[in-house]
């Protein structure tokens, strides 16, 4: 009677054996879309075993954290976010959260924006910890003191980081790869530029990235402002003045906007450059800001339908002016 109770327990841990092991191996069921586990820091394995089963990963948890204890992976698992494509075995998931391998979220910084607006962006990110008040936090004065301020400095691309990464972080990448390629293009700028500094070509990339989308067109752009530079005559661009307005702009600049001297940023008034950029150039147009297109237009005037006619004497450039705002009547 012992012997044949000895044989069933045998028997009996031998299936239980078999079916553990097969369901270790085994994949989860088909997912209709990808699933994001949060690990948090010091969660116990019992909980991270809840959080897939409620997922739909796993169907026995209680099995998933035994496993886990036995094979002394319940120490090695790492905190993140990880993202679940298709099936995986509880094994495969287990091997995934020991690696570390966290998903990683995106955010991308458009071209033309402005140093606040970008901030915004990267703030209102659901996976990025906010650590600053705005643009004025005593972090990002410090932070840029010494590049005449934070505008500009960002440079347009998609980042891509871990959950819980800080808008300080994301700030910092953003600057040194703005550093990185300005510093390139400002090392294979064209002869002969009326520019002076790296800092004179982010100023001016920033008004070309703001004066037109057409990517054509920023070579023509940089050769009218280098060339009114090169003559003296103020750039008498409507960008800037929109930008040293701020919140008093309303969708309309007016005479009195023209002649406002008071406003730093009034290239009618004030020659040369503004003095910061206004909005983050992207990479084409820091390449166009000194590498000017050889010409000798002084004048662009939009044309109606997305572009710009340029125009090498101002009596043209009135005609132009003209045709446009018959376009804008019909």
């Amino acid at each position: 009677m012992l012997r044949q109770l000895v044989w069933l327990s045998a028997l009996l841990f031998s299936v239980c054996l078999m079916v553990g092991v097969r369901w270790w191996y085994s994949p989860g069921q088909i997912l209709e879309q990808s699933e994001v586990v949060v690990v948090a820091p010091g969660a116990s394995m019992s909980r991270i075993a809840d959080n897939l089963e409620q997922a739909g990963l796993i169907r026995s948890p209680s099995w998933f954290a035994v496993m886990a204890r036995l094979t002394g992976a319940d120490r090695a698992v790492r905190a993140g976010h990880y993202k679940i494509d298709g099936e995986m075995s509880p094994r495969a998931l287990l091997r995934l959260l020991i690696s570390g391998e966290a998903h990683s979220y995106r955010v991308t910084l458009v071209e033309g924006k402005t140093f606040a607006e970008l901030l915004e962006v990267i703030q209102s990110h659901p996976n990025v910890i906010s650590e600053l008040s705005g643009a004025n936090d005593p972090w990002v004065l410090e932070t840029f003191a010494g590049a005449n301020g934070p505008e500009g400095w960002l440079f347009p691309d998609t980042y891509y980081f871990p959950a819980d990464t800080s808008d300080k972080a994301l700030l910092l990448r953003s600057y040194a790869a703005m550093q990185q390629n300005l510093t390139a293009v400002w090392d294979s700028r064209s002869k002969g530029s009326p520019l002076t500094s790296a800092y004179d070509a982010l100023i001016l990339a920033s008004i070309i990235e703001k004066e037109t989308s057409v990517a054509s067109e920023r070579a023509d752009i940089a050769g009218v402002f280098v060339r009114r530079l090169q003559k003296n005559m103020r750039l008498q661009t409507d960008p800037t003045i929109i930008y040293g307005l701020g919140d008093l702009y309303d969708g309309d600049i007016t005479r009195a906007h023209l002649r406002d001297k008071r406003n730093r940023y009034n290239t009618y008034q004030h020659p040369g450059l503004p003095p910061t950029p206004i909005a983050s150039p992207g990479l084409a147009a820091l390449e166009a800001a000194v590498h000017p297109r050889a010409g000798t237009t002084l004048y662009f005037v939009a044309d109606g339908r997305g572009g710009h006619v340029f125009s090498e004497t101002l009596a043209e450039h009135k005609r132009a002016v003209r045709t446009y705002l018959n376009t804008l009547q019909q």
